[in-house]
């Protein structure tokens, strides 16, 4: 059983798509799941909710969050920790990469990569 997992070059797993937002999920750990979204210019996630609490990072380019009536802008460098149950949205007018990790509270492990499953 591994008792850490390292994954090399996350962002670059994502790779832009013209017109759309492409997600790819890079690692299954203990306690998280972790997906890099590259947004194309323009593209958007509409507003949905998760069922588990999630942590918003950009990780390239410039994202706007909406939340509750506020819009959010997210560089690289910024987090966002939103709670089960609450609808967002993620929308951008450049290429922009963010990395959402979903918290697995209950989850079990070991951690694993998805990609080597």
């Amino acid at each position: 059983m591994a008792e850490f997992t390292y994954v090399d070059d996350a962002t670059g797993m994502a790779e832009f798509v013209s017109g759309r937002v492409k997600p790819v999920s890079v690692l299954k750990a203990t306690g998280a799941n972790v997906v890099v979204f590259a947004f194309d210019a323009g593209s958007e996630l509409r507003e949905h909710t998760a069922h588990q609490p999630v942590m918003l990072q950009a990780i390239e380019g410039a994202l706007a969050v909406q939340i509750a009536g506020e819009t959010y802008s997210l560089i690289p460098g910024d987090l966002l920790h939103i709670e089960p149950g609450v609808p967002h949205s993620v929308t951008t007018t450049e290429r922009a990469k963010l990395q959402l990790t979903v918290l697995m509270i209950d989850s079990p492990g070991p951690s694993h990569i998805p990609l080597e499953e």
